[in-house]
C-alpha cells in the first residue's frame, strides 16, 4: 500500500504548485542558490486528462484507503489510537492530501484533515509529536525526551504532509510547529541518532533535511543549519556508496 501512496504523491508533485501563495520560497544564504524553484502546491490547476486521472486516483484506493486498509482504518494512532503509528498512514496523506486540495474536493478535505488536525492539536509541549508512544502509555507522561519517543522515521513522512498542507492553506499553526519539532530534534539527536530505533531513519533522513531547509527558507533560523548538518552527518553516505562504488560488473 505505501508503494501505492508514494507513486500516486510523484505524480501530483509533477503538476503540484498555492493559489494563496504566490510567494515562491527559494534557497537563503548559505544554501546554494537554486536553478528552479518548486510552485506550491495548487499554483498549477489540472484540466483535461490529468483532472481526469486526479478523479480516478480520488474514487479509488487513494481516495478511500482509510475504509478499507486495516492499519489504517482500524483505532488509528494518528488519531490518538492505538492503531497505526507508523509509515502506512503518513505515506497515505502524503498522495491523499494533494489530491484533496488540486481537485478541491470537499469530502476528501474534511477526511484528510482529520489527521492534520489531530496531529498539530497534539504536539507535546518538548515539541515531540506523533502517535501516543509506548512511554506515554505505560507512565502516564508526555514525551519530554527521544528516550520516551519513537522512531524517528514517520514523522519525516508526516513532515511532509504538513508541508503541502501549509502550501495549500497557509495555516499559521504549521511554522510554529515545525520550529518546535525541529528544536526538539536538536536537542535529542545527539543521545538518540536517526539510527536509534530502524535504519529507516538513517537511510531517509534526506526526507528530514529536506523539510529542515525548506523551513530555514521561510524563517531564517540559524538553529536549522546546525540541525542540517546533524541530520547530513547522521544519514546513510548515498553519495558516497554510489560514488566510490565500481559498477562494472
Amino acid at each position: 500500500m505505501k508503494y501505492l501512496a508514494c507513486a500516486s504523491f510523484f505524480l501530483l508533485s509533477i503538476i503540484s504548485g498555492s493559489a494563496q501563495n504566490t510567494n515562491y520560497v527559494s534557497n537563503r544564504l548559505p544554501l546554494v542558490s537554486e536553478k528552479y524553484v518548486e510552485l506550491p502546491l495548487g499554483t498549477v490547476k489540472p484540466k483535461g486528462w490529468l483532472q481526469e486521472q486526479l478523479i480516478i486516483m480520488k474514487n479509488g484506493s487513494t481516495g478511500h484507503l482509510d475504509e478499507y486498509y486495516w492499519k489504517i482504518r482500524n483505532d488509528n494512532g494518528w488519531l490518538g489510537g492505538k492503531g497505526d503509528g507508523w509509515e502506512e498512514t503518513p505515506y497515505w496523506l502524503d498522495g491523499a492530501l494533494p489530491l484533496a486540495y488540486l481537485l478541491d474536493d470537499k469530502t476528501l478535505k474534511e477526511k484528510v484533515l482529520k489527521y492534520v488536525n489531530w496531529t498539530l492539536d497534539n504536539q507535546r509541549e518538548s515539541g515531540y509529536f506523533g502517535p501516543v508512544t509506548k512511554a506515554e502509555r505505560e507512565k502516564g507522561i508526555k514525551v519530554e525526551k527521544a528516550t520516551d519517543g519513537d522512531d524517528w522515521w514517520p514523522k519525516m513522512v508526516m513532515l511532509k504532509v504538513l508541508q503541502q498542507y501549509y502550501q495549500a492553506t497557509g495555516d499559521k499553526r504549521v511554522i510554529p510547529f515545525m520550529t518546535k519539532y525541529f528544536q526538539y530534534q536538536l536537542k535529542n539527536l545527539h543521545d538518540c541518532p536517526l539510527k536509534k530505533w530502524t535504519e529507516w531513519a538513517e537511510s531517509r533522513g534526506e526526507d528530514n533535511l529536506m523539510a529542515v531547509y525548506w523551513l530555514y527558507n521561510i524563517t531564517g533560523d540559524k538553529f536549522l543549519l546546525e540541525l542540517g548538518d546533524l541530520l547530513y552527518e547522521q544519514t546513510f553516505a548515498w553519495t558516497e556508496w554510489f560514488g566510490n562504488r565500481d559498477w562494472v560488473m
